[in-house]
């Protein structure tokens, strides 16, 4: 195989439950109060359902084909050409994934910590982090997850916790004040942005040693983090209102500010702003080894570290050009995205699942009538 290496049955739930929340840790509140307003955690709540069947999805592709990638799947179903096609269209998505996940990092920074700093400077350190991860391969990568998961669970449940004080029921009401249409608006982005961005643990499922309890152990970690951003959406709109939760981008960043316990410990944003950091740098890192390990496995090149270097310029470069400023990013880009986790997530998986029980099914009744001699 192409990818020597193996993670366990622990680090590919680690790297769920992170890759889960990710960079949405600073922007999930937003999408889901942009539809659903005050009824924002109720859409939270009714999108874990319909997360865990994309969850499912994934995990019956996964089975088709216990061995092989998304990408090499692809082909296997569709034949050459037709799955070639859609392999390249989900390396595209890979290679944008990772790009904004980068670029949300460099805006970020810019904007709330390091206001004179170019953001080329910060988006190379890093571009160069994740190099240094890529070089080290998938079962680093599995270990690193494993020992910087706590940090990241801490400095969210202490978020959560220390803001407890502050928060006021009278900011979700009215209950259920929103249209109908608007809850199941809000309930499907909210799963397609979240588990639906987990479409890239199908390219390190068949990278991992054989377990039985491969589908519980997903479906716990994605369960775990779609508690965790539902949770967050509610400290959100207990604190702030539904209002500023709409509005403000980097929702959790601005919680954190508002801790202040005895007048002792206040200003901890920066341990919120580590904890993003943390989980987006592993979720972009998933993204670039699809998108290189993708790429080798199309080509079918007995190698994937010699992309690695050319790669990680593709992804700087795009990281730049894809946005003039976080205004555009904000308004364009953000909300029109869920259309496309929604078809890579759930339109073609389900697609090459048909596929495939359409050819069963072929194969089944072209055996049955065939003669025997």
């Amino acid at each position: 195989m192409l990818v020597q290496e193996r993670l366990t049955i622990r680090q590919l739930a680690i790297l769920t439950f992170i890759t889960m929340i990710g960079d949405m840790i600073l922007l999930y509140p937003t999408m889901m109060a942009y539809s659903s307003r005050q009824d924002a955690w109720i859409c939270s709540l009714l999108s874990q359902p319909i997360g865990l069947f994309i969850m499912w999805l994934m995990y019956k592709l996964h089975r088709t084909y216990p061995t092989l990638s998304l990408i090499e799947i692809c082909p296997k179903l569709l034949g050459k050409w037709i799955g070639s096609v859609l392999a390249v269209a989900y390396l595209f998505y890979f290679l944008m994934g990772a790009s904004i996940c980068i670029r949300e990092v460099g805006d970020f920074m810019t904007t709330q910590i390091y206001l004179q700093t170019p953001i080329r400077a910060i988006i190379i350190l890093f571009v160069m982090a994740m190099t240094w991860g890529m070089l080290k391969g998938l079962s680093t990568i599995g270990r690193s997850a494993e020992v910087l998961v706590p940090f990241v669970v801490f400095g969210l449940l202490f978020l959560i916790i220390c803001l407890l004080p502050q928060t006021e029921l009278s900011r979700l009401k009215p209950f259920l004040n929103t249209p109908v249409f608007s809850i199941m608006d809000g309930s499907i982005r909210g799963a397609a942005s979240s588990f639906g961005e987990l479409i890239i643990l199908s390219m390190i499922i068949p990278y991992v040693a054989h377990s039985s309890h491969l589908r519980r152990d997903m479906m716990l970690s994605t369960l775990l983090g779609g508690a965790m951003l539902t949770s967050l959406v509610l400290i959100a709109l207990l604190v702030l209102g539904p209002t500023l939760t709409q509005h403000d981008i980097y929702i959790s960043y601005i919680l954190a500010q508002k801790i202040n316990i005895g007048n002792f410990f206040q200003r901890m944003e920066a341990l919120t702003a580590i904890t993003w950091l943390l989980s987006t740098y592993f979720k972009s890192l998933l993204y670039v080894f699809g998108f290189v390990v993708g790429t080798a496995q199309l080509f079918r090149l007995k190698d994937y570290k010699p992309l690695i270097l050319p790669s990680m310029m593709l992804f700087f470069a795009m990281s730049i050009l894809i946005s003039p400023n976080i205004i555009f990013y904000t308004i364009t880009i953000l909300y029109a995205w869920f259309d496309w986790d929604f078809t890579v997530s759930i339109v073609l998986p389900l697609f090459l699942l048909l596929v495939h029980q359409a050819r069963a099914l072929f194969k089944k009744h072209r055996t049955k009538n065939t003669p025997t001699n």
